[in-house]
C-alpha cells in the first residue's frame, strides 16, 4: 500500500511494528527483506518517486571548506530509491584487514569482522546484480594465467584484486511494485522526519514526528525505529532528537557526528610498463555471468601492517582529457564536450576542468579530433551500444595508451579523526529546524599513507623490471591533498561495542536506546578504500535478519 503524507490531516497517528526511515539501498533492502512476515512495516519516505526541487532542498547546509567538500544537497537524491537513483555502480567488499583493530590506526576496529558479514555479502549480490560473491581474478576465472601486469610477482603488492560494476541497479524500479504489493508493507511518501522522542528515561523510543511540505505534522508510533536516511541525514535527525537527550540522541560521549570520513581519490603519478611476455591488461572485462569487472593495483595486508599503510586500491586511467598532449580523438572530443556541460560537473570533483579558461587549448583539441575521425567514430558506435542501449552498462570511458603510459587512478582510506565532523549549524529548513554544518577535515598522515603507498609501488615495478613510475613527493603530496570529496558520508555514527568509543552497537542499535537502529555508513568505524555501498547493504541485510528474531 502507498500513502502520501499530503494527505493527511494534522495531528494523524500511525502505527506499525517497524519504522523505517529512508527508501534508500538500505531502506529498500530492510523492507524487502521483512515483507510478507508477520510484522507491520511502515516506510517513511521525504520525498515522492520523481525528483522534485523543493524537496531536495532540504539536504542544503553549510560546508566550511567548500573547496573540497561539495554542497549538501549534491550526491544525494531525496526521493524513492534515494541516491540509488544516481549512483556508478562500483562495487567491492571491505578488506579483512579493514576491520582489524589496527596500532598505527587510531580508532580503528570493528566490533565484527568480515566473516561476520560475508554472508550477508554474498546475499547483496543478488540486490545489486554482481553475479558471483568472488573478487579475485585467480578464482573467477582459474585456468587463466594472464594477469594485469604480465609477470608481476611480488610479496607487498597484489594485482588479483577486482572492482565489480551493477548494471547500475535502480532499487526503486526492482522493488517500488513488490514493495507496494506486500500485504505487510505500507510506503507513506511526502513523510519528512523532524524528530524522534523518547519516555522520560531516554532509553526508549515513543514515537517520531513527520510532515510533509505542508505542515501538516503527523506522528507515527512503532516497536522499533531505523533510521536509513544516509550518513548526514541520520546524523542531522539525531542531533535534533533532543527532547530529552539535549545533546541529541546517542551523543552521550560527544561522538554523533565526529569521525566524518570520505574517500581520498583522484589520479596520482604516471607509469610507463615495460612489460614482457604479454600486454597490459587496461580495459574492463566481464565475468562468465557478463557482469563488468576491472582488474586493481593494491597493497597486501602484510605490507600494510609492516609499512604502516592505510588501505589504498589503484586503477589504470587515461592522461587527462584536458591536455591535448594525449594525441587522442575521442579524449580531446570528451574534454569539449565536459567543458560545454562544465556547470553541471562538481569543480570540486574536477578542480582541472573548472579552473582553466572556457576551451582552453580548443585548436590543439580540435586537431586531435580532425587527425583521426576513424577511432573517434568506432568509439561512439561503441559507447552508444554499451553505454546508452545496455541495461548493463560501460561503466566509463578507457582507453589503450599504445606506449603503455597509463596514469594511475587512486581510491584511498582515510583515517579516524575526531575534528572531522558534523554539527548543526545556524541556518534552519522551512520546518524550522537547524540544517547541517559540515567541517571535514582529512590529517597528514592521510597523505603521507598514499604517497608511501605509490612510492611502493613504484620500487617493486622497478626491481620486477615491470614498468617505471616517475615520482615527486611533493608534487605527488599535493595532488592528493587536492582530493575533493562529498559522495561518500562515513563514520558520524560510528560502531563499537564499548557506548564510550561508538553511537551504536554491533547490531547497529543506539547504545542506550533499546528500539532505534542505524542502517548507513555512517556506523562504519573505518571507511577502507571501497565505495560503501555493497557495505551499507550487507549491514542492513544483517539488521533486518536482527530485527527477525525480534518477533
Amino acid at each position: 500500500m502507498v500513502l502520501s503524507a499530503r494527505q493527511f490531516p494534522r495531528g494523524k497517528i500511525l502505527t506499525c511494528d517497524v519504522c523505517i526511515v529512508g527508501t534508500g539501498a538500505a531502506g529498500i533492502a530492510l523492507a524487502h527483506e521483512l515483507r510478507n512476515t508477520n510484522i507491520e512495516v511502515l516506510l517513511l519516505e521525504s520525498g515522492g518517486i520523481k525528483f522534485e526541487a523543493d524537496t531536495q532542498e532540504l539536504y542544503k547546509g553549510e560546508v566550511v571548506d567548500p573547496y573540497h567538500h561539495g554542497p549538501l544537497e549534491h550526491y544525494r537524491q531525496r526521493r524513492f530509491g534515494g541516491t540509488m537513483e544516481v549512483w556508478g555502480g562500483r562495487c567491492a567488499p571491505f578488506d579483512g584487514i579493514d576491520f582489524e583493530e589496527r596500532p598505527y590506526v587510531p580508532y580503528s576496529g570493528w566490533p565484527i569482522s568480515k566473516a561476520d558479514l560475508d554472508p550477508y555479502y554474498k546475499r547483496s549480490h543478488t540486490y545489486l546484480e554482481l553475479g558471483e560473491y568472488s573478487y579475485c581474478v585467480e578464482e573467477i576465472f582459474p585456468d587463466e594465467q594472464v594477469s594485469l601486469i604480465p609477470r608481476f610477482k611480488t610479496r607487498n603488492i597484489n594485482t588479483d584484486k577486482i572492482w565489480r560494476f551493477s548494471p547500475p541497479t535502480n532499487m526503486r524500479k526492482a522493488y517500488f511494485q513488490v514493495l507496494k504489493g506486500a500485504h505487510n508493507i505500507t510506503i507513506c511518501l511526502y513523510a519528512n522526519c523532524l524528530k524522534l522522542e523518547t519516555n522520560r528515561n531516554g532509553n526508549s523510543v515513543t514515537q517520531l514526528r513527520a510532515s510533509s511540505l505542508k505542515r501538516n505534522e503527523f506522528i507515527v508510533c512503532a516497536k522499533h525505529y531505523i533510521l536509513a536516511t544516509g550518513g548526514l541525514e541520520v546524523t542531522r535527525i539525531l542531533f535534533l532528537s533532543n527532547g530529552v537527550h539535549p545533546k541529541g540522541m546517542g551523543n552521550d560521549h560527544d561522538l554523533l557526528g565526529r569521525f566524518y570520513l570520505s574517500h581520498i581519490t583522484g589520479d596520482a603519478c604516471l607509469v610507463k610498463f615495460t612489460p614482457w611476455g604479454g600486454d597490459i591488461v587496461w580495459d574492463y572485462e566481464k565475468t562468465p555471468e557478463g557482469v563488468y569487472f576491472r582488474r586493481t593495483i593494491s597493497i597486501r595486508d602484510e605490507a600494510q601492517r609492516n609499512h604502516k599503510l592505510l588501505n589504498l586500491r589503484v586503477t589504470l586511467t587515461h592522461p587527462s582529457v584536458a591536455d591535448p598532449q594525449h594525441r587522442s580523438s575521442v579524449l580531446s572530443a570528451a574534454y569539449l564536450i565536459k567543458r560545454f556541460l562544465a556547470n553541471r560537473i562538481p569543480p570540486e570533483y574536477n578542480k582541472e576542468l573548472s579552473s582553466m579558461t572556457p576551451f582552453h587549448h580548443l585548436q590543439a583539441h580540435l586537431t586531435n579530433i580532425l587527425s583521426d575521425p576513424v577511432d573517434l567514430f568506432r568509439f561512439s558506435g561503441k559507447w552508444i551500444t554499451k553505454r546508452i542501449l545496455s541495461k548493463r552498462k560501460l561503466p566509463s570511458v578507457v582507453l589503450e595508451n599504445k606506449s603503455n603510459i597509463y596514469t594511475l587512478h587512486f581510491d584511498a582510506e582515510q583515517s579516524p579523526n575526531r575534528d572531522s565532523r558534523v554539527m548543526l549549524g545556524t541556518e534552519k529548513d522551512i520546518f524550522g529546524l537547524n540544517r547541517l554544518k559540515v567541517d571535514w577535515r582529512f590529517t597528514d598522515a592521510d597523505v603521507k599513507s598514499a604517497c608511501k603507498s605509490f612510492q611502493l609501488i613504484a620500487k617493486e615495478l622497478q626491481l620486477s623490471g615491470a614498468g617505471k613510475m616517475e615520482i615527486e613527493l611533493e608534487s605527488l603530496a599535493r595532488k592528493i591533498k587536492d582530493t575533493g570529496v562529498g559522495s561518500h558520508h562515513i563514520g558520524t555514527t560510528r560502531m563499537s561495542s564499548d557506548p564510550s568509543q561508538g553511537v551504536v552497537d554491533e547490531d547497529c542499535r543506539v547504545h542506550g536506546i533499546d528500539n532505534l537502529y542505524i542502517a548507513s555508513s555512517s556506523v562504519f568505524p573505518t571507511s577502507s578504500y571501497a565505495n560503501p555501498t555493497l557495505t551499507i547493504l550487507a549491514l542492513a541485510l544483517r539488521l533486518a535478519d536482527h530485527i527477525k528474531q525480534l518477533y
